[in-house]
């Protein structure tokens, strides 16, 4: 199949018990909320902020529908009226709609007792969950992504799933005293040891990937309810999932099995000067945070204008693909030319946001 057939055919959604559904997740915030998520993206309001969020949503589906990926694809969102999202973010949604994504309404019932405005929505994706398990049978394999992650050799992360009743997902090297949204890793196994566990070791569970049986990913979610019913009789609240997931980690009520021998958060750019992982290059699921502004955003702009065999045929190599999203390979030369093209779509977006 061409590149332009599959991002124009839907792909065939039949459903079966092995075929694997891979969700993204996304919460519309309105006008009148407080969020503060990194760098410049919550500073041009909801919907810019929901724009950056559906370029990577689009890159993330075309990069399973360009790889003729066989599996279902899903996009949870509270969202029910296009109009919030905009002219730009409801082409975005049309876009990922034409590649088979099937958008399931998911309200936030998960959110934190207490106002959070930092990462303020991280804790929908126990409601992402919550649908779509219902989606198919119990035993049908589901992968809760974060929606600025690329595969780059999905066969690859299928083949690592963990058997059940374990859940896979990314441990976080964090350092003990590292402080996460009010806690840290130390203080987390300290309550750990308060509540039953052996010692005050943990591995800290990312958010951006979770995979398992939808029975275990239902179960998953009633056990995360069920701690948070104990921290908040001793007055505890915990902001985001990685905390209580974590935590339901180091007390053994939940199986985690690491992916990161094929699935990692990778930080890139000079803001971090974080250097690649060495094993980069056999990586089949990359999580990019910081590339949200340019990796996807520029793939996006090639697929919305109808290049994407551009994002096919670098996706093809892995080494072209580590390229494209800034993982290696950024010289002096490539960030003066992605400044340059940075500043073009600034003064881009500029100009139409005064035409209008």
């Amino acid at each position: 199949m061409s590149p332009e057939r599959a991002l124009q055919t839907p792909h065939d959604a039949r459903e079966t018990t092995t075929r694997p559904l891979i969700v993204q997740y996304l919460y519309v915030h309105s006008a009148e909320e407080q969020f503060d998520y990194p760098s410049s993206r919550s500073q041009g309001g909801p919907r810019q902020l929901a724009a950056r969020y559906l370029e990577c949503a689009l890159v993330q589906a075309a990069s399973l529908r360009l790889r003729e990926v066989d599996c279902d694809l899903a996009l949870v969102t509270n969202l029910t009226d296009r109009r919030a999202v905009g002219f730009r973010g409801g082409r975005l949604l049309s876009q990922i709609e034409a590649l088979g994504v099937k958008l399931l309404f998911a309200e936030y019932l998960h959110r934190p007792d207490v106002e959070v405005a930092h990462f303020a929505s991280s804790r929908y994706v126990f409601d992402a969950i919550t649908v779509a398990a219902a989606q198919g049978s119990e035993e049908t394999p589901i992968w809760l992504v974060d929606v600025d992650c690329v595969w780059v050799d999905a066969p690859k992360l299928f083949a690592a799933r963990p058997q059940s009743p374990a859940i896979g997902c990314i441990h976080i090297g964090y350092p003990p005293d590292w402080v996460i949204s009010g806690v840290t890793p130390k203080t987390v196994g300290e309550l750990a040891v308060g509540l039953g566990a052996s010692g005050t070791d943990l591995d800290w569970v990312g958010g951006e990937l979770l995979c398992g049986t939808a029975a275990d990913l239902r179960e998953l979610v009633s056990i995360c309810e069920e701690l948070e019913l104990e921290l908040s009789a001793e007055g505890r609240t915990f902001e985001t999932e990685e905390q209580l997931l974590s935590l339901a980690g180091a007390l053994g009520r939940v199986q985690f099995e690491d992916l990161s021998a094929v699935a990692q958060r990778v930080w890139t750019g000079p803001r971090h000067g974080a250097p690649a992982p060495p094993n980069s290059a056999s990586l089949g699921l990359l999580h990019l945070p910081s590339e949200k502004g340019l990796g996807f955003r520029r793939a996006a702009r090639a697929i919305t204008s109808g290049h994407g065999e551009r994002l096919a045929r670098d996706l093809e190599v892995p080494a072209r693909a580590l390229k494209r999203f800034n993982v290696q390979g950024a010289g002096w030369t490539r960030r003066l030319r992605d400044d340059g093209w940075l500043a073009k779509q600034r003064l881009k977006d500029g100009l139409l946001s005064r035409a209008k």
